[in-house]
């Protein structure tokens, strides 16, 4: 499995394979620091990585989703300051889109890595406000519009807490950066991202920045 190996960028985790700086930041988060804290990925999203995360996620491979969050928490230990953590969440789905498949693969993946890391998983801090397409397919830009605005959070459950968000793959960051805007907004301190890959593409066009 091709793991992110060093160096990467200690903000939005992408692996450095051009110029960087002392800091380790990647060009786009010299230029535009992404809403959220940090950003950590355990594998590259390619090899058998994706044949593993759609099984889990279309074809309910409980197991494979256990590994897969064994193997989160393992890096999130090792890659980001767990002891400050007050709860995890899940990117979660539209209402409508989990009952169609089910489950909502983010959450199942948080609570694993809830149990290995021993923290609450706060699985309704975060709601979708509206139906978005799939981001698949989609370009960089058109990824950002689908999910802007799209997400609320609730104050009673991320008021002054340092949240950890779950998701399976970081591709452009459109996704996680609207969840962490809408947590920010809720009054989270602090929010970093945990997923179990990330694609290989730089996010060419981040919005919603600090």
């Amino acid at each position: 499995m091709p793991a992110i190996t060093l160096p990467w960028c200690q903000r939005c985790g992408l692996s450095l394979d051009g110029p960087y700086d002392a800091a380790l930041l990647c060009r786009a988060c010299r230029t535009s620091q992404p809403i959220y804290a940090q950003a950590v990925a355990v594998w590259q999203y390619r090899g058998m990585v994706p044949h593993a995360i759609r099984q889990f996620k279309y074809h309910h491979r409980r197991r494979i989703g256990q590994w897969l969050g064994d193997a989160m928490a393992e890096a999130a230990c090792q890659r980001l300051p767990i002891r400050e953590i007050d709860g995890l969440v899940p990117v979660p789905l539209h209402w409508w889109k989990r009952r169609l498949r089910g489950c909502n693969p983010s959450a199942l993946l948080a609570h694993a890595l809830g149990t290995a890391l021993e923290k609450p998983v706060l699985e309704h801090a975060v709601s979708r406000k509206r139906w978005t397409r799939s981001q698949t397919g989609l370009s960089s830009t058109q990824r950002w519009r689908n999910v802007q605005h799209a997400f609320t959070a609730h104050p009673t459950a991320v008021r002054r807490a340092a949240i950890l968000l779950v998701d399976d793959v970081l591709t452009s960051g459109a996704t996680v950066s609207a969840c962490a805007q809408a947590l920010r907004d809720g009054g989270a301190r602090a929010v970093y991202v945990l997923t179990a890959a990330r694609t290989l593409s730089p996010h060419a066009e981040r919005r919603g920045s600090a």
